[in-house]
């Protein structure tokens, strides 16, 4: 099974040039996280279980992705029985302790010290995004079984509680570094300024956290990783995101007709008299950002130079697509609080 990890995602982009205390303190505080999670020792029965999953499922992700069988010695000697039938015995760690002994692995001076830190911290987002793809699951499975759903709510809620806690502390975690980093919806990326991060990308990662969204939440963080390690057209990655935004409310409000050819045909469906989902200038404004924008990269130029976005304007067009998606999802989640109103 392919993952995508910030070792791989990031490997272009330099972060760290020693490893020092408040590097091997952060590999230490992000891997508490993961045991406060699901701590293995001392469970018992269906949390032991879990457990073990949870290990046994991030620790072969992660391996296959660095192209190795183990992260660490999984074996380990050990003497069993008593007097003349006292014997040495070869035995296997639990994933946890693969994990946790990889983790706190010293550096050798061979070691690609940036190399080192990304791949221990791909670990981190990995566990995590586990986690958050297995509340998002129950997000479903709530929706199409509603009373079931209710017997079950109170564990349910405290482990998307667990798990929002652990998501603050990991981002508490990279401040206390002083690295430009952050976790959201599955995934470590890099930090924008601390203005933008707060009055706009937290509450665009909340707002499309819900399954409806998952389209839109992948082609923003793919544009973002474009962006950040150089990658080819990261801003189309952003009208692609909001066009999913568009569609999607097209369809959930039923105005959908199947003959809409791009998203100036989705735009004028939710501009429509009888449904004035967005206000006239409104829909001028979302037009002109896929004319400029998104038609100028996503056709080819022919003999003309070949269309290509400063890093500036390549934050601006993913900016202004987390801006408008965010507005747009929520005034679908007041419409339909109303339709059930």
């Amino acid at each position: 099974m392919l993952t995508d990890i910030f070792a791989v995602r990031y490997e272009a982009v330099p972060l760290f040039r020693s490893f020092g205390r408040r590097e091997k303190r952060l590999l230490h505080q992000c891997f508490t996280i993961l045991e406060d999670l699901h701590p293995y020792w001392h469970e018992e029965k269906d949390a032991l279980k879990k457990s073990t999953k949870f290990w046994k499922t991030i620790h072969k992700r992660v391996s296959n992705e660095l192209g190795e069988m183990w992260l660490s010695d999984p074996y380990y000697q050990t003497e069993v029985g008593l007097g003349e039938f006292r014997r040495t015995e070869s035995r296997q760690r639990p994933e946890l302790e693969i994990c946790r002994h990889w983790v706190r692995a010293d550096v050798s001076t061979q070691t690609d010290v940036d190399e080192f830190v990304k791949e221990r911290l791909s670990l981190m987002e990995v566990g995590l995004r586990e986690v958050f793809e297995e509340i998002e699951h129950n997000k479903l499975w709530a929706e199409s079984s509603p009373e079931l759903a209710a017997m079950i709510a109170s564990p349910r809620k405290m482990r998307a509680l667990n798990y929002t806690s652990a998501s603050s502390e990991l981002n508490e975690r990279f401040v206390s570094a002083r690295l430009p980093l952050h976790y959201h919806n599955g995934y470590i990326q890099l930090l924008s300024d601390d203005k933008i991060t707060l009055e706009l990308e937290q509450p665009f990662w909340s707002a499309v956290s819900e399954p409806i969204w998952e389209n839109v939440d992948l082609d923003i963080k793919e544009a973002i990783d474009q962006r950040d390690t150089g990658g080819k057209d990261p801003a189309l990655y952003a009208a692609k995101a909001l066009e999913s935004a568009l569609k999607i409310i097209s369809d959930e409000l039923k105005v959908t007709h199947g003959g809409e050819r791009g998203a100036h045909s989705f735009i004028d469906n939710l501009g429509k008299k009888d449904v004035s989902f967005v206000n006239t200038w409104e829909a001028d404004f979302l037009r002109l950002f896929f004319t400029k924008v998104r038609n100028q990269l996503g056709h080819g130029p022919g003999s003309e130079p070949m269309p290509r976005l400063t890093f500036e304007q390549s934050s601006w067009a993913i900016e202004n697509a987390m801006s408008w998606t965010r507005l747009l999802v929520q005034r679908y989640e007041k419409w339909s609080s109303e339709e059930l109103v």
